[in-house]
């Protein structure tokens, strides 16, 4: 495979433990045309029948809790690339795996041809204060030395102190920074209810160091098509070598 002139990575916490339609999913994500997505909150089949219908090369998934009643849920990656290594971090109730307060943060090397590329999947607690998901995100930082790219559901919004430790840490939001902040950050989550109208709050992101250049990030404005699959709305970025 030629290598692209952009790594284009893609966020979607999946709602997997609902259930996922696969074939509609794989279909709008084929339209981001990513090179890696990082998955939260979904099962191991169902990211194996993702591989399969968007013909990605390589998937890792991590355990992050066993809902009991359905399949476990855990992050996920995949990627046009090969993984070389990926490893799980537990962030929260290491030993109590039935609970969904349980958090893990993934990390994953890629080899992009002759690059090492490292990418880093994370989903923050929900249910707790701001002072331990920022706990949990200094926990995610100390380990993410070499990554491009930190990406997933953090449950904060913009302007919360979790993002202001990734800043501080010298990471950036890359939808943010594609568009200079010069407009209201775009929602990407549904509170509980009928998704009827465009989601109201904004917990997902793809952070980038200040160095890096974006070339392009988004999230999609069709929520309606997306909106039947997940309570969530995936974000993409596209960045330069």
């Amino acid at each position: 495979m030629g290598e692209r002139a952009g790594l284009t990575v893609v966020t979607w916490n999946a709602q997997g433990s609902r259930g996922v339609n696969t074939a509609l999913a794989a279909g709008a994500l084929a339209e981001l045309d990513p090179d890696v997505i990082l998955f939260q909150e979904i099962q191991r089949r169902q990211l194996g029948a993702l591989r399969v219908a968007l013909s990605m090369i390589d998937a890792r998934w991590r355990f992050k809790h066993w809902p009991i009643r359905v399949p476990a849920e855990g992050l996920g990656i995949l990627a046009r690339h090969p993984v070389v290594d990926a490893h799980a971090q537990v962030l929260a109730h290491r030993w109590q795996f039935w609970n969904w307060r349980r958090r893990i943060a993934l990390h994953a090397t890629l080899r992009v041809g002759e690059r090492s590329v490292r990418v880093v999947d994370v989903h923050l607690g929900a249910g707790v204060d701001h002072d331990e998901r920022t706990r949990q995100a200094r926990e995610v930082l100390a380990h993410a030395r070499g990554a491009v790219v930190i990406g997933g559901d953090l449950n904060a919004g913009p302007a919360s102190q979790e993002l202001d430790a990734f800043a501080m840490a010298g990471w950036t939001d890359a939808e943010a920074r594609s568009r200079d902040g010069h407009v209201m950050s775009p929602a990407t989550n549904w509170a509980p209810g009928p998704r009827t109208a465009a989601p109201t709050q904004r917990l997902d992101y793809l952070l980038v160091r200040d160095t890096t250049v974006v070339l392009d990030a988004c999230v999609p404005v069709d929520w309606e098509r997306w909106a039947v699959l997940s309570d969530h709305l995936p974000v993409m970025t596209r960045l330069r070598w």
